[in-house]
């Protein structure tokens, strides 16, 4: 006998309707019908009886619910069983830039080691080109990185865009969220340092439209540059995910400015003849079945993806 008649007997028995246990279990009406009606037969017993409005349990009905209930949830427990004796153990270890393994790494991991607290994860984070030779040399199995590369032996997947922001201290232009290139670069620029993914990014999108832009400072910490615009020390750019708690508070306000509308793009790789552990498969797996892996994705809050599920 099949399990199926016992999973639909009891969807129906908890719906009280064929239409919605059909609905649940995503299958037409005449199937679940077909189905119980094969219990039925299997027993020569009616399982179910019908008043005005709702299906209802025999008394022969419900004693098989009892015991369905008690063998499913048997299965469960075997399958529950055999499954820890294959659970994935083992290391991983993640290279990733400062940006994303300030802001977005750690809610990847905390999701990864809830799922599969038997994996030990270690992090380190650095520039990409450290991260390449990490890599390389097999002191990573991935890396996470904010720009593309010209490296025959890595393997990239875009995983995530975010918006690149300009941003300034809540004292400054008059309160205005608006302003025009000529005003802007009228205040101090607090740009990140050379070969940072980020400058790296905006830097293309002003040259290909022929604005020059020079930092007054340069700073390699993204928290020191939101400080310093916090202080009113002048205006940065920076991707949405390192900012917007402290936008959402009050603390820095981002301002529009005509025709900005760059994007940063980040990337997983690893060594591209590279033979995966369980682990790095499962890591893998857990990563590209939660942001799907078509096109990049774009939330207005990285939290949302990894968010718990109800």
């Amino acid at each position: 006998m099949q399990l199926s008649l016992f999973r639909t007997f009891l969807e129906v028995a908890k719906q009280r309707s064929i239409s919605r246990a059909s609905e649940v279990l995503y299958l037409t009406q005449p199937a679940v019908t077909k189905q119980v009606q094969a219990l039925e037969q299997e027993y020569g017993r009616k399982l179910f009886q019908r008043n005005r409005k709702e299906l209802i349990l025999t008394e022969e009905g419900k004693i098989l619910l009892d015991y369905a209930q008690r063998l499913l949830a048997l299965l469960d427990e075997t399958r529950a069983s055999v499954k820890n004796w294959e659970e994935v153990s083992g290391q991983l270890k993640i290279a990733s830039n400062l940006t994303l393994g300030i802001y977005v790494i750690p809610k990847i991991v905390a999701f990864f080691r809830k799922v599969h607290p038997q994996i030990r994860v270690e992090v380190f984070l650095d520039n990409t080109e450290t991260i390449i030779r990490a890599i390389k040399s097999g002191d990573a199995n991935f890396g996470f990185i904010g720009r593309q590369l010209n490296e025959p032996n890595i393997v990239l997947h875009s995983f995530y865009q975010d918006r690149l922001v300009v941003v300034i201290g809540k004292g400054h232009t008059s309160g205005r969220n608006t302003i025009s290139w000529k005003k802007l670069l009228d205040v101090p620029f607090i740009g990140r340092e050379k070969g940072s993914d980020i400058r790296t990014s905006y830097e293309k999108w002003f040259k290909e439209r022929g604005i020059k832009i020079v930092p007054a400072i340069e700073l390699n910490n993204t928290e020191a540059i939101k400080q310093s615009v916090r202080e009113g020390l002048g205006f940065s750019i920076l991707p949405w995910c390192t900012v917007e708690h402290e936008v959402r508070d009050g603390l820095i306000r981002v301002l529009s400015v005509p025709y900005f509308t760059p994007i940063q793009d980040f990337y997983i790789c690893h060594f591209g003849s590279k033979r995966f552990s369980k682990a790095e498969k499962t890591f893998l797996t857990e990563l590209f079945n939660r942001l799907s892996m078509g096109p990049a994705c774009f939330p207005e809050t990285f939290d949302k993806l990894f968010a718990e599920e109800d």
